[in-house]
């Protein structure tokens, strides 16, 4: 393992173009992405800065650096590989050596955005939450608390990768829930609004805002400051009522009951088994019910009987997903 580069909020700056909106990929819970490139050793290599805008986010910045340079951690695909840091005073950044296209909330929307390319970033973020819910006999599950689809980047294979861990707790890492503090709830739109009410912290709050990032895939929805300001419904509020009033009294046995957005018909690799298979899918891990939520492993075992899957596995990396992701791996 290569060490962690240190690097002056001045380089960053400059790397940037004084962080630019050219160079800005969007937004995190608290701060911002950018992407550059610079020469390091001897050959030009693409990263992402993150910069941590206000807030109490040193600890955030340690337990970021203790997680992804653990080798529990390394290795998994959808992991962000951690180059360096920046701790200059009240500036606070993280430095990952990858090439980002972009992130998942701004591709959502977008007509460009495939049905195959949807299907690799539910994929793989399944992927990723089942192995860090797991936990280890030395070690409680983790739980990331703030999943959102801006902080899901992909990278130059269309792997995506998970960039923000600055509420994440459990694992190797203490139990964040205790901090008096920290008065954060997660992100706007993702956040559990049935188990979340309790106080309580729980892996199925990460399905909830998995089955919103699922949802948001299907149906090209994300929720925006413009909504939150006309108080439109929560994607999720959406989809519970759209759902139920598709339901069909006559036949509920053989009606398929779809979200998926109608674009998608016209796409070459869609079904549309597979569209109310991956609805039904969304729908449960939204469940008022937190308790009658899936696990992650569930959900990713049912991603894989998918047709779509089964006929493009080598495109969208199964056996990459699938191979052990343990210590020393």
């Amino acid at each position: 393992m290569d060490p962690l580069v240190t690097q002056t909020y001045d380089n960053l700056s400059r790397y940037t173009n004084s962080f630019s909106e050219s160079k800005c990929i969007g937004h995190f819970q608290f701060g911002k992405l950018y992407r550059t490139k610079f020469r390091h050793p001897d050959r030009e290599r693409h990263f992402v800065v993150k910069i941590w805008e206000n807030g109490y986010n040193l600890l955030r910045l340690a337990d970021e650096i203790i997680l992804l340079r653990h080798e529990l951690i390394l290795g998994h695909p959808s992991m962000v590989p951690m180059y360096g840091f920046c701790a200059d005073g009240e500036h606070l950044c993280a430095m990952y050596v990858f090439q980002a296209s972009d992130s998942v909330y701004n591709l959502i929307p977008k007509d460009s955005f495939t049905w195959l390319q949807r299907i690799k970033v539910s994929l793989g973020i399944a992927s990723l939450l089942k192995f860090l819910h797991t936990g280890y006999p030395q070690y409680p599950p983790f739980v990331v608390r703030n999943l959102d689809a801006a902080h899901i980047l992909l990278d130059e294979n269309g792997y995506p990768r998970l960039c923000d861990f600055s509420m994440i707790t459990g694992g190797i890492l203490p139990d964040r829930t205790l901090d008096k503090n920290d008065n954060v709830h997660g992100c706007y739109g993702h956040m559990d609004p049935y188990s979340g009410k309790k106080g309580n912290c729980s892996d199925k709050q990460d399905v909830f805002a998995y089955g919103v990032i699922l949802l948001g895939l299907i149906t090209k929805k994300v929720y925006t400051h413009e909504n939150r300001q006309v108080r439109l419904p929560f994607d999720h509020e959406w989809a519970q009522r759209e759902y139920k009033a598709s339901e069909s009294d006559s036949d509920k046995k053989t009606v398929q009951r779809s979200l998926v957005h109608e674009s998608f018909t016209s796409d070459p690799d869609f079904n549309s088994a597979d569209g109310a298979e991956i609805t039904a899918m969304a729908m449960e891990c939204i469940n008022i019910c937190d308790s009658e939520r899936p696990t992650m492993k569930q959900v990713l075992r049912s991603l894989l009987t998918l047709p779509v899957v089964k006929q493009h596995a080598p495109f969208l990396g199964v056996n990459k997903l699938l191979q052990p992701h343990k210590i020393g791996h």
